[in-house]
């Protein structure tokens, strides 16, 4: 912001960050909506970050939350066409705002991981092959980081740099290689939307599994808005154990993903 300050694009900085937070805003919302809980939205050099482990996030609804913020933007471009055609005069606040949030929504539609089109396509492979795709994206995009990378040192010999090129880069392969220690972004209905469903009313839908399946399978179907009760059942199809939506919000938030139902304790 300094720099950008210094060299008198201070307003276009300042029009851009609006636009990143509200990108993040965006799957901030659509990710309470689906009853899930975000840690944080950090501010960095590559612009913010809705911080959270997509690990236990089912395909659909991680399509749902990556693409809330492109389309964001878009429709805050359409905002700005609007303005532009009942106040022309407005055309010279509001073009940077319209370039930052253009700008935001085709760069993260791009299908690189961790950008939001690269969480959408591992949401589809995901749906087509029933089980985690973000392996396959991630080795993808490492591969489209480095011919990227080459291209930009290519064009320091052509009389072309491609700067920026070379930054978006760099951004690419680090995305891949780095995982915060503090993300958390935990399916929970009952603690964060209690209100609401106290309000509006929620239908409830009981989950059936068996002993060895584990919280993460558990997870992975909860998805829609219900509330969701869980019954445990042994190979003669037996109830052994009943969890209601408290002690099953509790164990998915505290518990690790791994933890096998036949070790679950309620309260």
């Amino acid at each position: 912001m300094a720099l950008a300050v210094y060299f008198k694009r201070g307003f276009f900085a300042l029009t851009y960050t609006l636009a990143v937070v509200l990108h993040e805003i965006a799957h901030y919302i659509v990710a309470l909506k689906l009853f899930y809980r975000c840690q944080e939205i950090q501010l960095g050099i590559f612009g913010a970050v809705l911080y959270g482990d997509f690990d236990s996030v089912t395909a659909s609804d991680r399509i749902k939350i990556a693409l809330a913020g492109p389309l964001a933007n878009l429709v805050l471009c359409v905002v700005c066409l609007a303005t532009w055609w009942m106040w022309p005069e407005s055309y010279v606040f509001t073009q940077p705002f319209f370039q930052a949030n253009a700008s935001m929504a085709c760069v993260n539609l791009m299908p690189f991981y961790p950008l939001d089109g690269g969480r959408v396509v591992t949401g589809i492979l995901q749906l087509k092959r029933q089980t985690d795709c973000t392996h396959i994206v991630k080795k993808v995009t490492m591969i489209c980081s480095l011919l990227l990378f080459v291209l930009f040192v290519l064009s320091l010999f052509t009389g072309h740099n491609l700067f920026s090129l070379g930054l978006f880069s760099a951004f690419l392969f680090s995305g891949v290689l780095t995982k915060s220690a503090g993300e958390t972004y935990v399916k929970t209905a009952h603690v964060y939307a209690k209100n609401y469903f106290l309000a509006h009313g929620m239908e409830k839908k009981t989950l059936v599994f068996a002993t060895q399946n584990t919280l993460a399978d558990v997870a992975k179907r909860m998805q829609g808005n219900y509330l969701y009760a869980l019954e445990v059942v042994n190979d003669d199809m037996q109830v052994v154990a009943t969890f209601s939506i408290a002690d099953l919000e509790r164990a998915i938030i505290t518990k690790p993903l791994s933890t096998q139902l036949k070790d679950l304790k309620r309260g």
